[in-house]
């Protein structure tokens, strides 16, 4: 069986883990940045995955905290990455709660912004700050932000990426090294010292799903195609 995700996102840390214990046999990992032939289970952010047409059906969601605040809250615009992120739309949501407007740039400019006195938005990987999430829960928003899609049954992969997450918490230095391995995006020792920080938590509350998929069609219309299962 064929899993797509996208390898430099957190959505796939726990399976390149898992696949570099040798607990992913009969599956084949693949990333989808660079194979755009989808596998019979797609992973990856809200915002994105419903671009994988309606054969799929979401089963799971993941809390990971990805993202952290910069600069001033009170700052009437938020500066964040490329437009149509996950960074992007959550920047968005954000903004929508309080009133703010968004401008996307590099993240350099981000960082450059936020020292300037302005908001920011980022990955943690770029700078760590006050954790977005958080931020967003004191708005009442709780949700998973990527999603598990199948397009074929398999409960036995959504345990599999559960031991990845428990090998991620227990031996953070050396998932810190498969992941920047395998990503090919991330310095080893920036993943060393913001692993802990991303906390994956997967749920297959049929609640948490539906109410993901309602806030984020707020700011990401094409998200209400998302087809959860059973349901």
């Amino acid at each position: 069986m064929k899993i797509s995700a996208p390898f430099a996102g957190p959505i796939s840390f726990p399976l390149l883990v898992a696949r570099d214990r040798g607990l992913l046999k009969g599956y084949e990992l693949s990333n989808y940045c660079e194979d755009n032939k989808l596998g019979e289970v797609v992973l990856d952010s809200i915002t994105n995955i419903w671009k994988v047409g309606n054969e799929y059906r979401v089963r799971s969601g993941v809390f990971i905290n990805m993202y952290s605040i910069i600069g001033r809250k009170d700052s009437d615009v938020i500066y964040t990455v490329k437009k149509g992120t996950l960074a992007d739309y959550n920047a968005r949501l954000y903004a929508m709660y309080h009133r703010k407007e968004v401008v996307n740039t590099t993240p350099e400019d981000v960082v450059r912004k936020a020292e300037e006195g302005f908001m920011g938005i980022v990955g943690n990987e770029v700078k760590v700050g006050d954790p977005l999430e958080e931020e967003l829960m004191q708005d009442g928003i709780l949700v998973p932000s990527c999603l598990i899609a199948f397009k074929v049954e398999d409960p036995d992969l959504l345990k599999l990426y559960d031991e990845g997450i428990r090998i991620i918490q227990e031996d953070p230095i050396s998932a810190s090294s498969v992941i920047s391995r395998e990503s090919k995006y991330y310095d080893e020792e920036v993943m060393k010292r913001i692993i802990s920080l991303y906390r994956h938590r997967r749920s297959d509350d049929t609640k948490d799903l539906m109410m993901a998929i309602s806030i984020y069609s707020k700011v990401e219309g094409n998200v209400s195609k998302i087809k959860i299962a059973n349901s």
